[in-house]
């Protein structure tokens, strides 16, 4: 291995603070349901994130979720904002700085029940797959479960060679002494160029035009580590069921709830030819041909657990969802890779009703079919993975989890909450509802203060927020316009605390937030 200690990883941008829902038991337990398959569960589980980034996900499913958390991220800068954030809430979660290599060589870890990584398989060297996959081997349970994200082919086939130019560029070409963003730049810049030469692989891949100039209005920091590392090993899906085969890893299910929807992604020559595959794996192949799949969200179980038809239709109506949004904001169409859809209303609308009722307040599969009785089982439960796989409704913990790490929740919250009085960073709350997070805006976060504070009106949040932003020298951009008046800024911050107020804050009690 490198004996240098980022081994090409582009450690010269710190990753982004975005939040993973994938990375969340509760939902991956939902997924492994959803296909058949029993998962652990226990509020003495312990998880395992590898490549944790800036570290807002652990901390999310660590005090949303009963158990405990270990994680690493080799690069420090990382470690040690997800370890502070931690340390403010009173986490017990073990976090490191370490390699896979230096992580595998403790003797002082525990087995897991689940371990994830995303966004890492796909950026880090043969050997270090190969540490991933014995760490799996030694430190999963038998039951457990592993989520991997990943680039994949066929999809990546056409894009493959100018992600190899961003990187070469950045490799030979930049000056050492440049900051990150102006080697990304200058990168990007040198592949537009080569395009417009208009060389023989621009010929036979026509839309890398557009696809180059979708990364170039990307987040600098995602490109970074999307594009900008030295390692970058993409794989189809059974190079990586392949790879995980010596740690007794089985796939066992996708990680996204609209892949069960047949119609949003295959067209009816595809379902009809995929129904005579008769492999599992090799049926899975075939259909990311059909899709032209060029990322992928798996799991894999430890001893697949495959529940009898009784068992699986009793654990589904005994399942929680809630909704993560007000009904009247929820799209009327959803798009996959057959193409976009409308929700039929006299299906979609009932359900959503249903989940609306009582205040917003989680409900059972049984209690909505209950609610909803011109409908079948099959269509209440296509339904909602619809609505789950467009982030509009979320499966739950039980009520006996969600007990157990309310008071954590706050506290995390209320750390997070402080922080937006500096920064934009994290705007994401946890819920012990769906043990994950929920989209919170800074502004939000502010008005959530300002309650806090015994403040009741819209009017005063509105005035407390224009006082810290006004305070820093900030404004607000209003589409393409800055506001750039005390007068046009409270007016808008207004408008989006009424909102608040009359719409966000039903959900929010409803997960458990406030």
């Amino acid at each position: 291995m490198s004996s240098a200690w980022n081994e090409g990883y582009f450690t010269d941008e710190g990753y982004t603070y975005g939040y993973s829902r994938e990375i969340n038991p509760v939902f991956q337990r939902y997924c492994l349901l959803l296909r058949g398959f029993a998962a652990l569960e226990s509020a003495e589980a312990w998880h395992c994130e590898l490549g944790f980034g800036q570290g807002v996900s652990i901390n999310i499913h660590a005090a949303a979720n009963p158990g405990s958390y270990v994680g690493t991220d080799f690069l420090p800068a990382q470690a040690a904002h997800a370890s502070g954030l931690a340390t403010a809430w009173g986490s017990d979660a073990r976090l490191y700085d370490a390699s896979f290599e230096q992580l595998l060589a403790r003797n002082d870890l525990p087995q897991f029940d689940s371990i994830s990584l995303h966004g890492i398989w796909t950026w880090v060297s043969r050997d270090n797959q190969k540490l991933i996959v014995e760490f799996a081997r030694r430190h999963l349970k038998p039951g457990g479960m592993l989520y991997i994200s990943y680039n994949c082919l066929p999809g990546w086939s056409p894009s493959a060679p100018l992600r190899q130019l961003f990187s070469l560029h950045n490799r030979f070409a930049s000056h050492t002494s440049a900051r990150p963003n102006e080697r990304i730049d200058a990168a990007l810049q040198f592949s537009e160029a080569l395009l417009a030469a208009n060389p023989k692989y621009a010929q036979a891949a026509p839309n890398l035009g557009a696809k180059l100039q979708g990364i170039k209005g990307q987040d600098r920091q995602y490109v970074a580590h999307e594009y900008f590392n030295r390692d970058w090993d993409c794989m189809y899906f059974t190079d990586v069921v392949d790879a995980f085969a010596p740690a007794k890893l089985d796939y066992a299910a996708t990680a996204l709830p609209l892949d069960s929807v047949d119609p949003l992604n295959l067209s009816a020559e595809g379902m009809d030819f995929l129904e005579g595959i008769e492999h599992p794996i090799m049926r899975e192949q075939a259909r990311d041909y059909f899709v032209n799949q060029s990322f992928r969200r798996d799991l894999y179980v430890r001893g697949a657990n495959r529940l009898s038809t009784a068992e699986h239709r009793e654990a589904m109506l005994n399942t929680r969802f809630v909704l993560l949004q007000v009904i009247e904001s929820v799209p009327v169409t959803v798009t996959g890779p057959a193409g976009e859809a409308s929700l039929q209303p006299e299906i979609y609308n009932p359900i959503l009703e249903a989940l609306a009722a009582k205040a917003y307040a989680p409900k059972t599969l049984r209690q909505l079919i209950s609610a909803v009785p011109s409908m079948t089982y099959h269509d209440v439960e296509q339904a909602l993975n619809v609505l789950i796989g467009m982030h509009a409704v979320a499966p739950c913990q039980s009520e006996a989890a969600e007990k157990l790490v309310q008071a954590r929740c706050s506290t995390l919250n209320l750390q997070l909450c402080k922080r937006s009085l500096f920064a934009n960073k994290i705007q994401v709350l946890s819920s012990p509802v769906t043990g994950g997070g929920v989209p919170v805006s800074r502004f939000q976060q502010l008005f959530l203060i300002a309650v806090m504070q015994g403040k009741k009106l819209p009017s005063e949040w509105a005035q407390f927020a224009w006082d810290i932003i006004g305070g820093q020298g900030e404004g607000i951009l209003k589409g393409d316009r800055a506001l750039t008046t005390a007068e046009e800024n409270i007016a808008e911050l207004r408008e989006q605390a009424v909102g608040f107020a009359e719409k966000s804050m039903v959900v929010l009690k409803a997960l458990r937030v406030v």
